[in-house]
């Protein structure tokens, strides 16, 4: 009778580790392909500002529309639409702030 509940836990141990493996795959294949979903070729970010700990303001091209949004944790708002050409004007610089203030000029311009 030793013998047999021996065989018994061994046969249990074997499919509870084949089971676990399956889990396992499974998450990598449904992980790896959400993440293949996730890049789309038609939304780019072209600039992102932190603007507190969990807030930003990002410059977004979506569908050739080139979109300023603020983003939360709890949401995400459309702020202005540029032109094409303000943002060919609006590279990044150096130091963060200036950068900052060149997208916050935009959007006073924008909206004023």
């Amino acid at each position: 009778m030793g013998s047999s509940v021996g065989g018994m836990l061994l046969f249990s141990f074997i499919w509870l580790a084949l089971a676990a493996a399956l889990i396992w795959v499974v998450a990598f294949l449904v992980k790896r392909d959400s993440a293949m979903r996730a890049s789309n070729p038609h939304v780019k970010i072209l600039a992102q500002q932190a603007l507190g700990p969990r807030e930003r303001v990002v410059v977004l091209n979506v569908l050739n529309r080139i979109l300023v949004v603020g983003h939360t944790p709890s949401q995400i708002s459309l702020i202005t639409e540029l032109e094409p050409e303000d943002v060919a004007n609006l590279k990044p610089q150096v130091a963060s702030a200036d950068f900052a203030n060149n997208l916050r000029q935009f959007v006073k311009r924008k909206l004023g």
